[in-house]
């Protein structure tokens, strides 16, 4: 990242996907080969949002199994339950492990940053999106002193 006239860096994430500096916030990625940067100036910051996207239908199908399994277990059917009883923890097991926690953050009327968190505990996310806040601030402030 080519930095601009009096701007310096402030924090990076995701390995140094995410770029944040005194005057913008970038982000730089690939997916499928295809490599792509969003570069979104603090002053144009609109919200910021921290959300967990998972899969309902995993959820949906552990709950039908093990209300199969111990409806198969009223029926004495001890096979049928087990598996009923299995099959619903391994969906819900799949819901756990493929559940996202993901950072928006949108521009006004233009694109929007979203990434994946990694490796970060919860104080250290709420640091980060407070670095983002911070710095937004004093951009606006710098600029209306300007």
């Amino acid at each position: 990242m080519k930095l601009l006239p009096n701007e310096e860096k402030l924090i990076t994430s995701n390995k140094d996907k995410i770029i944040l500096t005194n005057h913008r916030i970038q982000m730089t990625d690939s997916v499928w080969g295809q490599s792509f940067t969003i570069s979104i100036f603090l002053e144009d910051i609109s919200s910021l949002e921290i959300k967990y996207k998972s899969y309902i239908l995993f959820i949906i199908l552990g709950v039908i199994c093990l209300y199969g399994g111990v409806y198969m277990a009223g029926q004495e059917e001890s096979e049928a339950m087990i598996g009923g009883l299995v099959l619903g923890g391994i969906f819900f097991a799949l819901w756990w492990f493929t559940r996202k926690h993901i950072i928006s953050i949108s521009s006004d009327g233009g694109a929007s940053l979203n990434f994946m968190v990694q490796g970060m505990d919860d104080d250290k996310i709420a640091d980060f999106i407070h670095n983002v806040s911070l710095a937004k601030q004093t951009r606006v402030n710098q600029l209306h002193k300007l």
